[in-house]
């Protein structure tokens, strides 16, 4: 159990790192880093399709972010591209507006992180039948809903930021589907059509 909190907890803090992209989205502006995002997606992309197919590569970034890559990663695509690609996408949904960007991403970084650490550490009422668990979800959407707030979001829109990725953090990840993706991408649309701007 704990060992599992652990790995989890450096997932997480590798995880974070998506903050590195709202970084660079307030120290290059917009749109230079949405061009600046395109083209390390594509990098990512080749790292990571490179990954799957070169068992020498697989071996040395495995070893190298040991713990950090779950067994469903191991023949799919990792969470940092999802990571990457949803950040780009909340970018261009958001068209460059910075508190809807922010929202999104934080979403992202603090509410998926507190989503899992809870989850792992407390979480007893599984919803769905699956992996995920109540105490997990609300404490993603109480942590992305004060990450709004304190990014200028209006209690009403933050609480939809946080609604909205909770609601895509809550659905069961597979190979195909990737929160990492969808968080951003669902708070950002949300905001969008509120008229967040």
């Amino acid at each position: 159990m704990m060992s599992d909190l652990r790995r989890e907890f450096g997932r997480k803090a590798f995880h974070m790192l998506s903050l590195v992209y709202l970084g660079a989205f307030h120290l290059l502006g917009w749109p230079r880093v949405g061009w600046a995002m395109a083209v390390w997606l594509p990098i990512v992309f080749v790292i990571e399709t490179l990954r799957l197919m070169v068992p020498a590569i697989e071996r040395a970034l495995v070893g190298f972010f040991d713990g950090m890559i779950r067994e469903t990663e191991r023949k799919h695509f990792s969470g940092i591209f999802h990571t990457t690609a949803g950040s780009l996408a909340a970018m261009l949904i958001a068209r460059g507006e910075p508190m809807i960007v922010g929202a999104a991403i934080l979403q992202l970084a603090l509410g998926d992180a507190a989503s899992a650490l809870v989850g792992k550490a407390y979480g007893r009422t599984k919803l769905f039948g699956g992996r995920k668990s109540l105490e997990g979800t609300l404490a993603g959407f109480s942590v992305g809903f004060a990450a709004a707030l304190a990014y200028g979001l209006r209690p009403g829109a933050a609480l939809a930021a946080a609604l909205a990725g909770a609601l895509a953090e809550l659905l069961p990840t597979t190979p195909w589907f990737n929160d990492n993706l969808w968080i951003p991408v669902a708070s950002a649309t949300v905001l969008v059509l509120m008229g967040v701007r």
